[in-house]
């Protein structure tokens, strides 16, 4: 079996279990999508379980090298505004480029993601506050409600629900956190 035929199974496994859950994505669901039989999907995976896993492994790779090429950027902005705004916006941008990932990850279980699920907050911790200088801020806090705030919207987004303006919606977000930075 070569590599397109693996990541096939992957791209297929990746969209199936975020619209379908763990439980809900069977293997014979996954092989029709990606176009191949059960026995191919086993052979080359041996259990549901370890495509999982694998899913998760590689999507988390690609989200994060994606991410530290537009967001978590070494660069100096000239006040919080302008950090906040490009931060909060690339970081949208990643969330809807790799949705189904990020979905994926929020909403199943994955022990093999833990760890780096909990790494990955306290990174953005310390991003923020190399970025944003104000003692009275939990950093972790206040990623984690950017990170909740951008899901929810992307959320919407992805489903093709326009009740919520996304792009105006995500300019009042700016401005607010904006606002909660400088006058906290």
């Amino acid at each position: 079996m070569n590599n397109t035929t693996e990541q096939k199974i992957l791209n297929a496994a990746l969209k199936m279990f975020s619209q379908k859950g763990y439980k809900g994505a069977t293997t014979m669901i996954i092989a029709e999508e990606a176009g191949f039989s059960e026995k191919t999907l086993f052979r080359r995976f041996k259990t549901k379980k370890n495509l999982y896993n694998m899913v998760l492994l590689s999507n988390a790779e690609k989200f994060k090298e994606d991410l530290e090429k537009t967001v978590f950027v070494d660069r100096v902005f000239d006040n919080p505004e302008e950090f906040l705004d490009h931060y909060i916006r690339n970081l949208a941008n990643g969330y809807l480029d790799n949705f189904e990932f990020f979905n994926l990850s929020i909403n199943e279980p994955n022990e093999v993601l833990e760890s780096t699920m909990e790494n990955t907050v306290d990174f953005i911790g310390i991003y923020l506050k190399n970025k944003i200088d104000n003692p009275n801020i939990d950093y972790k806090v206040f990623g984690l409600s950017i990170s909740s705030f951008l899901y929810t919207l992307c959320v919407e987004k992805y489903m093709g629900r326009t009740y919520l303006d996304f792009d105006a919606t995500l300019n009042r977000f700016v401005k607010h956190c904006t606002q909660v930075v400088l006058k906290f």
